[in-house]
């Protein structure tokens, strides 16, 4: 890990989130030139949404942690769970079109 992830976490507890921007920083900071891009979109889910997706699951029976309209572990791991029943591929994340089919 990068030196400030315990510095990075404090704002955001997330491993994923700390080891992102860590390195995210790291690139920068070195002045990697390969490390550029342009905003594209990002989807159109709203945090409403994400709400409804995991009301959704905790009345399949789904433990999403608290329906917050925040996919955190507890929702992305019931989300992965219904999509592998369900035949689907268990990317863990939500879309649109999963937010459609389970509401």
């Amino acid at each position: 890990v990068t030196p400030n992830f315990y510095v990075i976490k404090q704002y955001n507890n997330s491993d994923l989130y700390g080891l992102f921007i860590g390195h995210a920083a790291e690139r920068i900071a070195k002045g990697d030139a390969t490390f550029v891009g342009n905003w594209g979109p990002v989807g159109d889910l709203h945090r409403s949404d994400i709400a409804a997706l995991q009301r959704a699951l905790e009345a399949k029976g789904y433990d999403v942690g608290n329906a917050d309209g925040l996919p955190g572990f507890k929702t992305r791991r019931s989300i992965g769970v219904w999509q592998a029943k369900n035949g689907k591929p268990a990317t863990c994340f939500p879309d649109s079109g999963l937010v459609a089919q389970l509401k």
